[in-house]
């Protein structure tokens, strides 16, 4: 959205929506960036101790029932860097489709460079694109053949498919598109459309109430994927997996904090992650992790 009486909403990935931050803007606009001197190599120091167990204990847990899929994440410190200076090796490196350098009142800091479409509002129509399954640049067929990357996105698609149907009209939420394929510099994904016509008076936040925290990156059920990654994961997400968008009137449009550095006390860290399911294995896991770092 361009123009006047525009607002920039943020929610962390722990974030009740009513916790959103919405700020004001008297002018936004859509701008290319202007990358500068390539920054030089960035050095990223994967913290994955114990990823392998943590698979291991997910596909536990689906064996029991418990869960289907969980989004499991990990972390990497980056080397000494300026926000500009990450948010021009992302521009440079991973061809983003949404890139944003954001420092909010109270010291949040996050440079992201998401991929993903959380979702996107126009009048209403709602649109929701998650992104399941990810392989090397080169490796689309593979892709393609892969079952386990198939059943992860047909998951979430119908988790999304289910939260995005209380704000709509009845019988409007359909899947525009099962499988597509988004190549990236440094990866090829794996995405869905899902689209719905909402109910009056349902606009831009209402649409995020009910979708946030992605399904995409936590995992169905809900409830019971939330319950495992905090029990998984050393430490709160915060920025990362959250939301930020830009909503202007009956129109918004919202990514998915995915592909995202923030600053903390210790410096910045970059988190990755990728969906656990039966099919997994935990050496294949981490290669995805290791995919995700190319887009620094």
């Amino acid at each position: 959205p361009r123009g006047r009486g525009a607002r920039l909403v943020f929610a962390g990935f722990e974030d009740p929506v009513g916790r959103a931050r919405v700020f004001g803007a008297r002018r936004v606009e859509t701008v290319r960036p202007e990358l500068g001197p390539d920054p030089g190599p960035l050095r990223a120091r994967l913290a994955a101790r114990g990823h392998a167990a943590k698979v291991r204990r997910i596909r536990a847990a689906i064996a029991r029932g418990d869960v289907y899929q969980v989004c499991l994440c990990a972390s990497a410190r980056l080397g000494p860097a300026t926000g500009a200076e990450i948010l021009r090796r992302f521009c440079r490196r991973g061809a983003p489709r949404f890139a944003a350098w954001v420092r909010l009142p109270g010291g949040t800091e996050f440079v992201s460079a998401s991929p993903e479409l959380f979702f996107a509002v126009d009048g209403d129509r709602a649109r929701v694109e998650p992104m399941k399954g990810t392989a090397a640049p080169g490796a689309l067929a593979e892709l393609r053949r892969s079952a386990k990357d198939r059943a992860e996105l047909a998951m979430i698609t119908d988790l999304l498919r289910n939260d995005l149907t209380p704000v709509c009209r009845p019988r409007t939420v359909r899947v525009a598109a099962a499988r597509r394929f988004l190549r990236l510099p440094y990866a090829v994904q794996a995405v869905s459309d899902v689209r719905g016509r909402l109910q009056p008076g349902a606009g831009p936040l209402e649409v995020l109430a009910a979708l946030h925290p992605g399904g995409s990156v936590v995992g169905a059920p809900k409830r019971a994927a939330l319950a495992m990654i905090r029990e998984l994961e050393p430490r709160p997400r915060g920025a990362y997996c959250g939301a930020l968008g830009l909503a202007r009137g009956p129109r918004a449009a919202f990514s998915l904090l995915i592909r995202t550095a923030q600053r903390g006390a210790g410096g910045w860290v970059y988190g990755v992650g990728g969906g656990v399911v039966w099919g997994s294995r935990p050496a294949a896991e981490r290669r995805e992790l290791e995919v995700k770092l190319g887009a620094l």
